[in-house]
């Protein structure tokens, strides 16, 4: 399975975040994407997700910045990143921002 890692937000405005974190793809063909809600336990009614990005079939760790934008000022946004491949689905850990 894939090795994920989320890490802190930056860049954070009223509107806007950059999300990031990192992805090991342990040598399958694998594909990541961020989570992020209001809600602080990920679910899916509020749930939106950034798109689908391959990241190939590689064994280093790969980098992933993704700003996202269109949010509430003064809000608490909950994000992880998410890798799947042939051997699972692997949701980092779970991280916040508060927008200003």
């Amino acid at each position: 399975a894939p090795t994920v890692k989320t890490n802190a937000a930056t860049g954070i405005t009223a509107s806007t975040a950059v999300l990031h974190g990192s992805v090991n793809p342990n040598r399958a063909a694998t594909e990541y994407w961020f989570e992020y809600s209001t809600d602080s336990l990920l679910g899916q009614v509020l749930l939106q997700t950034t798109n689908h990005v391959s990241v190939g079939a590689g064994e280093s760790i790969v980098t992933i910045d993704k700003e996202i934008s269109g949010h509430e000022g003064k809000t608490k946004y909950y994000f992880r990143l998410v890798a799947q491949n042939s051997e699972g689905t692997i949701r980092g850990e779970r991280q916040s921002f508060t927008t200003k």
